[in-house]
């Protein structure tokens, strides 16, 4: 299994290199298709100038077919026929409970699983959450989305043992700095790990490699 956990995709060389070494070709050569269904519930006067740079720089490093696939559009059958040839599921964020949920509504939970055989499947923000284990914190709900645990619909995919905090530290993510997270994660069992916008985590066949840096790592025995 070959995944990319990102907070807001290629928005460094690094990141592009890397990923294109995972995959086994030349960025020129890349085909990726976006899955982009997680924005739509945020509020019209939220702006969303980050999508759009998300998804440009998508087409500044990658050189093959770009496509969407919208899964509220197409039958389970349409979205296999739409990945077959791809190298690349991109998963763009957006509101943290919108995809675990649509993706057991229309079953992209088990073609998902089945394409990460083959395939590597990339997240950025709530689109790389939803491939890690479900964070178990319940204070780590309550005051980072105002929700109870208990509440929570569908969990994450669990594709990998660990999970990420994105957009560490950014400016509007500050209030969720090192002291809150070593609070509400402090009973996690498993690593949970804090990155930047111009960090990534790569997972290859069970080893990890950090890009761009260290990330901040938050959890029980850590």
């Amino acid at each position: 299994m070959k995944l990319v956990l990102a907070s807001q995709g290629f928005t460094t060389d690094e990141i592009a290199e890397n990923v294109s070494e995972l995959v086994g070709k030349s960025l020129s050569n890349i085909n990726i298709s976006i899955i982009n269904e997680a924005y739509i519930v945020i509020p019209e006067n939220e702006d969303k100038r980050w999508l759009i740079q998300e998804l440009g720089n998508i087409a500044k490093y990658i050189g093959g077919t770009i496509d969407f696939v919208n899964l509220r559009a197409y039958t389970k059958e349409e979205i296999r026929k739409r990945l077959v040839n791809t190298d690349i599921i991109y998963i763009v964020g957006g509101k943290q409970f919108i995809l675990p949920n649509l993706f057991k509504e229309t079953g992209f939970d088990e073609i998902l699983r089945k394409c990460a055989k083959n395939k590597v499947i990339m997240g950025t923000s709530a689109g790389a959450t939803v491939l890690g284990k479900q964070i178990e914190s319940a204070p780590y709900w309550k005051e980072r989305y105002q929700v109870e645990k208990e509440k929570i619909e569908n969990k994450t995919l669990g594709l990998v043992e660990f999970n990420i905090v994105p957009h560490y530290m950014r400016e509007d993510h500050k209030k969720w700095n090192k002291e809150f997270l070593e609070e509400v994660l402090r009973d996690n069992p498993f690593p949970v790990y804090a990155i930047r916008d111009d960090q990534a985590i790569i997972y290859d066949e069970g080893k990890l490699k950090f890009v761009g840096g260290n990330p901040e790592i938050f959890g029980k025995n850590i």
